[in-house]
């Protein structure tokens, strides 16, 4: 039973630990969020700048995954280059021995219940009396999480002391340092924190259980255990994920492998050279040490490595246009259909997208073209909502890259005509999938509400937008332009009946007094968007498939009242 119970002591000191440094990481994130990331893509210009950057911002955050999620964001968004984000996170492998350091001075050697059962305690009440997302709940969040860290570490290292007594340390002798170094990459790649498997090691160190070398062996396994996070984050990531990834683990593996070949020449230069004799101290200098090498080692690399990893990963995108020919203006009649072309498939894509936002699937459009569909994810039963969005605006920058390129070329009148309509028809297309996509997340409120009456306006909703879809079926069979004409007057006249309904029914409503103000005003919200967004579909296919003065007398059509 004492055994089981000191287990789960030292379980239980390890989960505190763990959940401690995860309040830490999130509440300095919030408290320290835009002058942080300012300060890495300001101040790392030069390699040199960002490794120190990246080991003071790691050692300031206590995290270093945090400090390489926010680099990858910035070198995809174009912020800071490769090698500046190289620096950083060469960097941040040093920074992290920072927690070693600061618990081998603090918490073994001063009373830390003392310590911190107050930091707790000051914490937790602050977190319960503050306001969410102000800076005092910040800093409450960062005083309770640095205590649960204490206390964490306080039951690993009762639970340490005690476990010396539940196994003979002699027994571990015997075991070759590849060993340890293989439990502290397994350790690490378990709980996916190379702090946390320091502070085990330094518990255990403290308490006798092994020896400085079998101490120094883990360190280097908890090091290369990080790299199995890079490189799982990578198999389906980005090129610049994959960059990334291949130099952390080039590092780590350099630098670890040098570790683990001079291990015991730098164990001897630290206790004897440098008089770090306390074994604590001794192995978080080890810890150090071997990051710094690995640093020195690399930075003048950094260029070189930066250049050969742009060469090496490249991105493997679908092309998103099918049919223009990027700068092909030879034949501008031959451009000019191929524009056309793609507005319709862009228009298509919008249409996809907002019937996605009803969870309808993409069954009704203008466009009947499964080759154009294929590999398009707005199609597929698992699409990503926010990234369909994001490929359609890039569709339409790529189009209007195109078209803009076409009106320097010459022109026949007509031509000239057709691209006049093209260009709005793109941007009625894209606004009419914005117009929706601002209302997504109503639409999900109504469907969680506990409000029936509310959460029956989600169906009412879908359902006006399946009228609205299904009517569009009516231009696959319009090859004519008097026909195509009188299906687009039918479409319009579909989508003001659809909304003046919907609009009557919330204002009934209204008068029955059974729901909230700001209910009332997400429903007028979501009802004006799904019009405007009707609305502006239906403009884009005026332009799209009605020539210039067609198009024109469609437009002067008023409203039905």
């Amino acid at each position: 039973m004492t055994e089981e119970l000191d287990l789960w002591r030292l379980a239980a000191g390890l989960g505190l630990f763990l959940f401690g440094m995860h309040q830490l990481e999130q509440a300095l994130t919030q408290l320290t969020g835009r002058s942080f990331k300012k300060f890495l893509s300001q101040y790392t210009a030069k390699p040199l700048r960002g490794v120190i950057a990246g080991a003071v911002s790691t050692a300031a955050l206590q995290s270093s995954s945090v400090v390489s999620l926010i680099v990858l964001a910035f070198v995809g968004a174009g912020i800071i280059s490769l090698a500046s984000a190289l620096g950083i996170l060469f960097g941040s492998n040093l920074g992290t021995t920072m927690t070693g350091w600061i618990v081998a001075t603090i918490g073994f050697k001063l009373d830390i219940e003392a310590l911190a059962l107050p930091l707790v305690a000051l914490g937790g009440f602050g977190v319960v009396w503050s306001a969410a997302g102000t800076r005092r709940a910040g800093l409450s969040h960062f005083v309770a999480g640095l205590g649960l860290m204490l206390m964490g570490l306080e039951f690993m290292k009762s639970g340490a002391l005690v476990a010396t007594e539940l196994f003979d340390p002699g027994a571990l002798a015997g075991l070759p340092l590849i060993a340890f170094l293989a439990a502290g990459l397994l350790l690490t790649a378990v709980i996916q924190s190379s702090s946390a498997t320091i502070m085990i090691t330094l518990s255990a160190l403290y308490a006798g259980a092994i020896t400085l070398e079998s101490a120094a062996a883990i360190a280097i396994g908890a090091d290369l255990g990080t790299t199995i996070t890079a490189i799982l984050g990578s198999l389906a990531g980005s090129a610049a994920k994959k960059r990334v990834a291949a130099a952390v683990v080039m590092f780590n593996v350099v630098a670890d492998t040098i570790a683990f070949v001079s291990l015991k020449p730098l164990i001897y230069f630290i206790t004897n050279t440098l008089g770090l004799s306390d074994p604590l101290f001794a192995l978080v200098g080890f810890h150090s040490l071997f990051n710094l090498i690995g640093i020195l080692i690399f930075l003048p690399a950094i260029p070189m490595l930066s250049r050969w990893l742009d060469k090496r990963f490249r991105e493997e995108e679908e092309p998103l246009l099918r049919h223009i020919k990027r700068g092909d203006t030879t034949v501008p009649e031959a451009a000019l259909e191929d524009l056309t072309r793609e507005t319709w498939r862009l228009i298509d894509q919008a249409a996809a997208l907002n019937q996605a936002t009803f969870g309808l699937p993409a069954d009704h459009s203008f466009y009947d073209s499964r080759e154009d569909r294929k590999g398009v994810d707005v199609f597929t039963r698992t699409l990503n909502y926010e990234q369909c969005y994001a490929d359609i605006k890039q569709l339409e920058g790529e189009i209007l890259r195109q078209a803009l390129l076409l009106q320097t070329s010459a022109l026949e009148p007509k031509e000239s005509e057709r691209l006049t309509q093209v260009i709005p028809s793109i941007r009625n297309a894209v606004n009419a999938a914005k117009s929706m996509k601002d209302v997504y997340e109503d639409l999900q409120l109504f469907q969680s509400s506990v409000n029936d009456r509310f959460n029956a306006y989600y169906g009412q909703f879908r359902e006006a937008a399946r009228e609205f879809y299904e009517s569009l079926d009516a231009l696959r069979t319009s090859d004519l332009p008097p026909l195509r004409f009188a299906a687009l007057i039918e479409i319009k006249g579909k989508s003001e009946s659809v909304q003046q309904r919907m609009h009557r029914r919330i204002y009934d409503e209204v008068a029955r007094g059974e729901l909230s103000e700001v209910e009332i005003s997400t429903l007028l919200n979501v009802n004006r968007e799904l019009f405007v967004a009707n609305h502006s579909l239906v403009s884009a296919l005026a332009d799209a498939l009605l020539d210039l003065d067609a198009a024109g007398d469609f437009a002067s059509i008023p409203a039905s009242r």
